[in-house]
């Protein structure tokens, strides 16, 4: 699954904020708060599949400093490589190699 979704971008932050801002935004306790968390993969499992982590601990306007950059790198055009490994890559790719078989054939008949 990972190499159709590229790249990963992870929005880490230290579990203690993480377990503060949940309770505060879902008005819930900290045990709800704890299983939630504890429910999903974990922050450093993320970070060893993610091709861009963002650090979600500081002010707001830092994070938006680091998703202007995020959007920057994933605006960027695709490499040949990464583009032929893409859906859109994989299908522009059968589709000429099948028109290219079929002109063949019917050049040689």
């Amino acid at each position: 699954m990972d190499k159709f979704t590229k790249p990963i971008i992870v929005v880490w932050i230290d579990p203690e904020t993480e377990k503060k801002r949940l309770m505060r935004r879902d008005k819930s306790n900290e045990e709800n708060a704890r299983n939630r968390i504890n429910d999903q993969m974990t922050l450093d499992l993320k970070m060893n599949k993610a091709d861009m982590v963002t650090d979600n601990t500081g002010s707001l306007d830092h994070l938006n400093e680091q998703f202007q950059k995020v959007l920057i790198e994933v605006s960027k055009p695709l490499t040949w490589t990464q583009f032929s490994l893409s859906k859109n890559g994989a299908s522009v790719i059968l589709a000429s190699l099948t028109s290219g078989v079929v002109l063949c054939i019917k050049a040689l008949l």
